[in-house]
């Protein structure tokens, strides 16, 4: 069986092994930064309660302008 002998090229093995280690450092670095700039959002953006104290708020002087003009109706 001539011509048959398994031949490893090593060097080549070895840049591969490199290479798939940089590429997955950098995209790590680029999960990284994805999950912080998530964080970020969660931590700055408009919370529920805040949007459903606004619209409380809202409905709040609705009722009470309605409560006004029911009550001051000879003026307007």
């Amino acid at each position: 069986m001539a011509g048959t002998a398994l031949k490893i090229d090593d060097d080549y093995v070895l840049d591969m092994g490199t290479t798939l280690s940089d590429n997955e450092t950098e995209l790590q670095s680029g999960v990284d930064k994805y999950l912080e700039i998530m964080k970020k959002i969660r931590e700055d953006a408009i919370k529920e309660g805040e949007t459903a104290h606004g619209v409380n708020v809202n409905k709040t002087c609705q009722k009470f302008k309605a409560e006004i003009d029911e009550n001051d109706q000879y003026l307007f």
